[in-house]
């Protein structure tokens, strides 16, 4: 069997999936379509409603089968509530789920709660054509009718905001309460820009590279880095899975340092960060930055996109080597988004729009003199402005990845 954390996720082998939760709890489902929400009513499976197309809650049970759900369904949300009316899940021992799909076992149990009252315990979901589940564990202390509403459910004499997909982003609960809300409205935007350029469900592997150049030490003593890498973390919270980023550091040799995880945002920031890591060396070498994240993606799925944003305070070292390491990389599953942050010259980078002889485009440059100066919608914009259109050219016709991003 399987022990899975919170944000973990599995493929699930068969399209038949039951989920047992175990402790002192009522359950609700919610057949959820792409936009976050329910059709209707039909929707909310409870015990007064025990079933809905491919649903069906017995107790504490639900038995799901996948190519019975409704059309245009791609998430089932499991959700608990303290059976006993006014307990907080700080007063419920026990609570956890036991997981089977076809070959496939596996458990989850939430970590301590205290004040919650509505409890998000997993989620069945739909990516590139293929079903998996995604342990979650994240609760609410506004209780079941409040996280029902987030979802699109009206909820009967009580007054009914506007709804809004809740964002279940990994390791989110662990932020402080301003920087978690923060991520999550930047998270949104990032979704809106992927809609705009008909991408809304894309799926990606994010990669950051930081230039820690000699030259780069001013901007990391003012903090800019550590503003920039906030910025870029809700790319990675809104299109990979396990809401995360493999990190990289340029300066005269490339080192891979700790994975970014949504959770671990402020000690990462405060390890990598403060002050410009020394670890690199002084001076640029591109070229190697290339190799290095290229041989890391070798090792992972070439079915999963890879975006990587490269952040450069500019003064390329080698313009003829840097290119020649850019088409190298045409073949390879990835793009590359260049984003200068200083207000030098930026080379080869600044001419990669008219950068010829390439298969396929797999490049994107634009420069910030004052990151700080640019207002969210717009920087997500510009971040995944050519990414869709690089996965569309990359990949075939009906391969998964073109398909989740509009093609």
């Amino acid at each position: 069997m399987t022990v899975l954390s919170p944000g973990q996720n599995l493929a699930l082998p068969a399209s038949s999936v039951r989920v047992e939760a175990s402790g002192a709890v009522d359950l609700t489902a919610l057949v959820l379509g792409a936009s976050g929400t329910v059709d209707g009513d039909a929707d909310m499976v409870f015990f007064n409603q025990p079933s809905a197309p491919g649903a069906r809650l017995t107790g504490s049970t639900l038995e799901v089968e996948l190519s019975a759900l409704r059309a245009g369904a791609e998430r089932v949300v499991l959700i608990a509530s303290p059976a006993v009316e006014g307990r907080t899940f700080g007063q419920v021992d026990g609570v956890g789920i036991g997981i089977a799909s076809g070959s496939l076992t596996a458990s989850f149990a939430p970590g301590a709660s205290t004040t919650e009252t509505a409890l998000v315990l997993c989620e069945l979901y739909l990516r590139n054509g293929a079903w998996k589940v995604r342990a979650v564990g994240q609760g609410y202390s506004d209780g079941l009718a409040g996280l029902a509403r987030d979802f699109g459910v009206d909820v009967a004499d009580e007054p009914s905001p506007a709804p809004s997909p809740v964002n279940l982003i990994k390791g989110a609960e662990r932020l402080p309460p301003e920087m978690r809300e923060t991520l999550s409205l930047r998270k949104d935007l990032v979704t809106v820009s992927l809609r705009k350029r008909g991408a809304s469900g894309l799926r990606a592997r994010v990669i950051g590279v930081l230039d820690v150049s000699g030259s780069t030490a001013g901007m990391y003593r003012r903090g800019v880095f550590t503003r920039a890498v906030e910025r870029i973390m809700p790319v990675a919270a809104a299109m990979d899975d396990d809401a995360e980023m493999q990190m990289f550091l340029m300066g005269a040799r490339t080192v891979r340092v700790d994975d970014l995880q949504v959770g671990d945002l402020p000690q990462w920031l405060a390890t990598y960060t403060a002050k410009r890591p020394g670890e690199a060396g002084g001076t640029n070498n591109e070229p190697a930055a290339i190799d290095e994240v290229l041989a890391f993606v070798a090792t992972q799925s070439p079915d999963v996109p890879t975006l990587v944003l490269f952040f450069h305070d500019g003064g390329v070292t080698d313009n003829r080597r840097t290119e020649a390491a850019i088409r190298a990389a045409v073949p390879a599953p990835v793009f590359w988004q260049f984003i200068g942050l200083g207000r030098s010259s930026y080379g080869i980078l600044a001419r990669l729009d008219d950068l010829a002889g390439r298969a396929v485009d797999n490049t994107g440059f634009f420069a910030l003199d004052d990151i700080d100066a640019v207002p969210d919608a717009e920087l997500y914009d510009r971040l995944v402005h050519e990414f869709p259109d690089w996965v569309r050219a990359y990949y075939p016709a009906g391969h998964p990845a073109r398909t989740s991003a509009g093609a």
